[in-house]
């Protein structure tokens, strides 16, 4: 990770095939607000993907400038991951007994707006960026093994990015915790956080998380 100073940005993330910039500092608020402060520079909001990115090579140099403020929101704060989730319960329709994943959800008045019937024909589309993961999957405190191998960590963050999670995870005293549902009475849309909790010795993933005015991210530069 290098900082270029100016307009600052934490550039030469390894992700996937490529690398990925973020411009610096952090952007805080609500869910909404952070996003229409990432949108109003030209930024794109970061997924759960990248953030695994930007979270697993912090962990390469913990002591480094952009890398401890990463770490340090982790433990302080929270960050906003711009994947949705929307969970169905069980019923006799196309889609249901699980949880839709997306990336970049809409957003209206500050909240998660999604549709579902606009969700499951991209699903049917086979959108990337649209995955649909039956419930059955493991919730609560795993191993970081089985964080990697989860379903619904796949889905959030592919397979290179569970991996990556998995590393990161392994890197607290605590095992991971993983903030999901294993059912459903009714439909619920939901927000994707990152935190570390227990004193910052634990990895918390929060795929249930409703708001709050403190989280943060870092908006990914449209040039990458």
């Amino acid at each position: 990770m290098n900082k270029k100073i100016g307009k600052s940005y934490l550039n030469k993330i390894p992700h996937e095939k490529g690398t990925l910039t973020f411009q610096y500092p952090s952007f805080k608020g609500t869910y909404g607000k952070v996003a229409e402060l990432i949108d109003s520079e030209g930024l794109k909001r970061p997924t759960s993907p990248e953030l695994a990115s930007l979270v697993y090579d912090a962990w390469k140099n913990p002591n480094g400038e952009g890398e401890s403020e990463i770490l340090k929101i982790l433990k302080n704060n929270w960050f906003w991951e711009f994947t949705g989730n929307f969970y169905l319960p069980k019923s006799n329709e196309e889609v249901n007994n699980g949880v839709i994943i997306v990336y970049n959800p809409d957003i209206k008045n500050g909240v998660l707006s999604m549709d579902k019937s606009s969700l499951i024909k991209r699903l049917n589309e086979n959108d990337s960026d649209v995955k649909f993961v039956p419930f059955g999957y493991k919730t609560e405190n795993q191993t970081p093994n089985e964080l990697e191998k989860n379903s619904y960590i796949i889905a959030r963050y592919g397979e290179e990015g569970a991996e990556k999670m998995a590393e990161v995870s392994s890197k607290y005293k605590v095992n991971p915790y993983l903030f999901s549902f294993k059912s459903v009475d009714e439909e619920r849309q939901r927000m994707s956080a990152l935190v570390n909790i227990w004193g910052g010795d634990r990895l918390y993933v929060d795929g249930d998380w409703y708001d709050g005015d403190d989280g943060r991210s870092f908006g990914v530069s449209v040039a990458d």
